[in-house]
């Protein structure tokens, strides 16, 4: 299978182009709208760098996308419409509309589609997955959740493309970070966010203005269960942590998925109501031939690449999905709509 790879920057080259290396794809190029960059990773990987993406396009059977927000719709349908499977970095869009185009395009030209949420190929993610399928935490009371990080901590620092709304979105980190919190719960647990109620803030404004937000604060229905989320893309005093935990009938679990350090890094707790947590180590046949020492990031893309290439190979849509990463959105733009109009936004 030949992979064509569009974006240059470093999460292409720390996940991407390594996790489709080690699933047995052919690196078919890489195209950036800035050459060099493509030129500087090409030659990395042995492939060759493309200034066009549509000379790109030719030399490809799927497209894997890792670039700015606002670029994923266009150059998604563009692969899609030149019959391309596509393999799509989070978050799907900007919008809820550009992510439904993205899936009738793919429904429309019958290719195959896959959102890369990182904790879907995550060794505490999955196995806590399986623990709530067999009952073990019985019915889901409730959820606590959140993603922190200090990426734009420094009030001195520059206003990247990630905070200027078009580029990165209305959400800023509700949507950057959020995108990967929804899709863990809905993973987890199995249940569907119905309503939100959200408070987004601007914390940090900079000379060059920040026009989306640095922090959100999420309270959430999903059916009967209720949830209570946190983003912060300007939390500082503490590494970039992820962090959901889910409280049942008959139990309750703890988990965070690898961040930094390596595959094996990620951390699950579990206990039985009423008890204390107790570390669950890994199931070791979620590794599938992984080694849990490679990082972080390139571990979880190996089994996304994997389950992407698997899907074409036997015309299944794999998980997550482009509909899943519709899902996410969706619930991002009801906690922009909520934090604007002050009220519960159904999703």
């Amino acid at each position: 299978m030949r992979i064509g790879i569009a974006g240059a920057g470093w999460w292409a080259g720390f996940a991407h182009l390594p996790a489709f290396r080690d699933a047995g794809a052919q690196i078919a190029g890489i195209y950036s709208r800035t050459p060099a960059h493509a030129q500087k990773l090409a030659a990395a990987f042995g492939t060759q760098a493309f200034a066009r993406y549509e000379d790109l396009l030719p030399h490809c059977d799927a497209v894997a996308i890792s670039t700015t927000d606002d670029t994923h719709a266009p150059l998604g349908i563009q692969a899609l419409e030149a019959g391309k499977h596509l393999f799509m970095d989070k978050p799907l869009a900007r919008t809820a509309e550009e992510g439904q185009a993205l899936v009738e395009a793919a429904q429309k030209h019958q290719r195959i589609g896959l959102t890369a949420f990182t904790s879907r190929g995550d060794l505490a993610a999955e196995t806590a997955q399986a623990l709530v399928r067999s009952g073990e935490i019985g019915e889901v009371l409730y959820l606590r959740g959140y993603f922190h990080g200090g990426y734009m901590g420094d009030p001195g620092g520059p206003t990247t493309w990630r905070a200027r709304a078009e580029t990165g979105g209305a959400g800023g980190a509700v949507a950057d970070l959020g995108a990967h919190l929804f899709d863990l719960v809905r993973m987890v647990t199995g249940l569907e966010f119905t309503q939100v109620m959200a408070q987004g803030q601007i914390h940090l404004q900079r000379p060059d203005p920040v026009s989306n937000y640095d922090e959100g604060a999420v309270l959430a229905r999903l059916g009967d269960a209720s949830g209570m989320f946190s983003l912060s893309r300007v939390h500082i005093g503490a590494d970039q942590r992820l962090e959901l935990e889910v409280q049942g009938t008959k139990g309750a679990l703890k988990l965070s998925p690898a961040l930094w350090g390596t595959g094996q890094s990620a951390q699950l707790l579990f206990a039985k109501r009423p008890g204390l947590y107790q570390e669950v180590p890994p199931d070791p046949g979620l590794l599938r031939g992984r080694d849990p020492k490679t990082s972080w990031g390139h571990f979880q893309f190996i089994e996304l690449a994997r389950r992407f290439l698997e899907g074409i190979a036997k015309n299944q849509q794999p998980t997550p999905s482009l509909e899943d990463g519709l899902m996410a959105q969706q619930v991002i733009e009801a906690c922009v709509l909520s934090s604007q109009q002050n009220t519960w936004a159904s999703v």
